[in-house]
């Protein structure tokens, strides 16, 4: 489980910094704000869940660009919110493993032309970071391993960038909750290179990042509903799944895990009701999500 965690953490981490990323990007062929505008459309698409808008923008961005790893990391990543949220299915993990290569194969070749793009660095820490976590849950072992150890190589090295940023308190909250989150006996092993923390440090960081005024701060939300939820802290993790609906109320993944908190915390009436909502969108890139609240409406029905 704290493997699990480690790898999904570096993603996070990895989203995060891509905001910023778009605002600075380097390729030499990228230079118009145009296509970085397509790009900040295509993120708000993705966000959303409206993933037909986000992949048709995504596709034309890869064809003005194809050296550009950045719409193939987005596109990939929505059937891995699916995977991770909602069903984790072979052929969702086949899919999202597919796409993530590319965009692998893309930023390590623009990483060895340019050894300190930061954003590289960004890139390929998240991508191993969630291959890593799909492999591992899909028993593909080998990859799981060197996507996992790839991935947080990348991402102890991003972690000396000390700034009261909100990215940067962010990857530093993600990673205070995942030293606090090693088991007693494993402690020694944090120590001995250094690492302190605990997971209250970590959800102090991001909630500072959380109320910041940051276009990011809704990547802050996202990891603090996750999280809490993870602890068992289930108004805490409402509080920000509520935030997390009210500002993106397309995304019916994030109403799915809303619906999901509420029925740990006995409320089986609300939980209904979001899940009828979820049906209503009937979103047609998320069938599953539309199929699989049907099923819990009829389960809440019974009880």
């Amino acid at each position: 489980m704290f493997q699990l965690t480690l790898f999904l953490l570096a993603g996070f981490l990895q989203i995060v910094e891509l905001h910023q990323a778009e605002k600075n990007f380097s390729l030499n062929n990228i230079h118009h704000s145009s296509y970085e505008l397509q790009l900040n459309s295509g993120i708000e698409a993705y966000y959303q869940a409206d993933w037909e808008t986000a992949r048709n923008i995504f596709n034309d961005m890869k064809m003005q660009n194809p050296d550009d790893p950045r719409p193939w990391f987005f596109k990939s990543m929505m059937p891995f919110l699916e995977y991770f949220f909602v069903n984790q299915s072979s052929e969702l993990a086949d899919e999202f493993l597919a796409m993530s290569e590319r965009a692998v194969d893309l930023s390590q070749k623009i990483l060895e032309e340019s050894p300190n793009d930061t954003t590289m660095v960004l890139m390929l820490s998240g991508l191993h970071g969630y291959r890593g976590l799909v492999a591992a849950g899909q028993n593909r072992h080998r990859i799981a391993l060197s996507s996992g150890l790839t991935g947080f190589n990348y991402t102890r090295k991003l972690l000396s960038i000390n700034s009261d940023r909100p990215d940067a308190r962010i990857g530093r909250g993600m990673f205070y909750y995942m030293i606090g989150s090693i088991p007693s006996g494993m402690r020694w092993a944090s120590n001995m290179i250094g690492f302190r923390a605990d997971i209250e440090d970590g959800f102090d960081e991001l909630k500072k990042a959380a109320e910041s005024d940051s276009y990011i701060s809704n990547d802050a939300k996202m990891m603090l509903m996750y999280l809490y939820d993870k602890e068992e802290r289930y108004k805490d993790a409402l509080y920000y799944a509520e935030m997390l609906t009210n500002a993106l109320p397309g995304n019916v993944i994030f109403l799915f895990k809303k619906a999901s908190i509420l029925e740990n915390l006995g409320n089986k009436s609300e939980a209904a009701d979001v899940y009828k909502k979820i049906v209503a969108k009937n979103n047609p890139s998320l069938e599953s999500i539309t199929r699989k609240s049907e099923e819990k409406i009829a389960e809440l029905k019974k009880s």
